[in-house]
This record gives structure tokens, sequence and C-alpha cells, in this order.
């Protein structure tokens, strides 16, 4: 089966189970990322100092459920960011790196108590644009040190304060190393990057 059957039978199952009813909103809000971001030259680690970047996100949300069920589905489609700021050392000057994406989370939502729930699954993420502004001050467009797709776990929990408006907690953990760089490949340097996010959400059902 190819990724494409794959990834149309995971957007279409909630359709077919949770078909009873379905809400729709936004979202949006603010990302803490602190992405993993490692190098290695000849399979030595060059000792980095990684801080966090903040960035927001912004979408629509499809949530799939019956009344008598305690799981609900939900699927995203959301315009987000994340990055690292990156230096060498203490004393040397940050490099900032940023990423944006459209990511399509998938959520399995289990209420714990009538306003909690707790959330867990996995996204999609496909590259628009990256950015690194190096210790110069120069912003360069970076995108083709990236690959495009990207892919991960997430898990967090929601706040309900009535049927319409909820507050959510979310971290992501990319399972892929979408780097594509190939800068001082003549010299066997390895680059890692990951993507380590957390999210910040206020979510307005209709």
């Amino acid at each position: 089966m190819s990724l494409k059957s794959i990834l149309s039978l995971l957007c279409y199952f909630p359709i077919l189970v949770f078909s009873q009813n379905i809400q729709i909103g936004i979202k949006g809000g603010l990302n803490l990322s602190h992405d993993k971001f490692e190098t290695f030259s000849e399979g030595i680690p060059i000792p980095m100092v990684t801080e966090i970047e903040p960035s927001y996100h912004v979408g629509a949300l499809f949530e799939f459920y019956k009344e008598d069920q305690k799981v609900r589905f939900q699927m995203e489609v959301m315009y987000t960011g994340n990055g690292t700021n990156v230096r060498e050392s203490d004393l040397t000057p940050e490099i900032a790196i940023k990423v944006n994406q459209i990511a399509v989370p998938l959520l399995a939502k289990l209420e714990a108590t009538e306003d909690w729930s707790l959330t867990t699954g996995t996204y999609f993420g496909y590259l628009i644009n990256a950015i690194e502004k190096n210790r110069f001050g120069e912003r360069v467009d970076s995108k083709t040190n990236f690959q495009f797709f990207d892919f991960g776990l997430l898990i967090g929990f929601e706040l309900r304060v009535n049927t319409h408006l909820a507050f959510d907690l979310r971290y992501n953990y990319g399972l892929l190393n979408f780097n594509n760089s190939i800068l001082f490949a003549e010299l066997e340097t390895e680059r890692i990057y990951k993507n380590r996010t957390v999210n910040y959400g206020v979510v307005y059902k209709f």
C-alpha cells in the first residue's frame, strides 16, 4: 500500500467511525521550540548550545465524536512555526533557525473528566519556508537545508471552558531528521535536526 493510500485511510477513518457528530473550529497560539540540533564531525559530536525559539500556529480543526463515547477524534490543518537558536558557546553570537510548515495533526482525545481531555496522536508536516539568521545578523533563505516532509508524535491535554471555548497544551516530538544540508559534506560532517515544540493554544468550536 502506498503512502498516499495510507494517508487517505487515516483521513477517512474518523469520518466513518465517528460520523454521528462533526464539530468544526479554529485555533491559534504560541509555539516554544527547542528543536534538536546536533552536528558530528567524522562521528565526533561538536558541542553546541541551543536555546528556545518562539513562534505561533493558526489553523482549523474537525472533531468527530459520538454522544455516548468518551473518545473523540480530531484532525487539524495548521500553519505552524518551529526552530531553535544555536551557539557554539555561551560567548559566541547565536544562529537563529526558523522553520514554517503546514502540519496535519491526527489526534485521539480521551475525556478524563467533564472538563479535561488527554490527547495523543501523530502529525505530518510539509515545509513552507526556512530562514537562518547568521552570526552577522543576516537573514538567509535556508529552505534547501531541510527536507520537505516531517513526521512525529503528539501528546498533551485540553481544558474545555464550555461547548465552544477550550485551551490546549501539546508537545511535538519529531521522529524524522529532516535536515537536508550538504554544507561541510566534504569534511564528513553530519547535521541532525528534529522538531521539539511545545504548543499553547486557544480553540473555538462553532
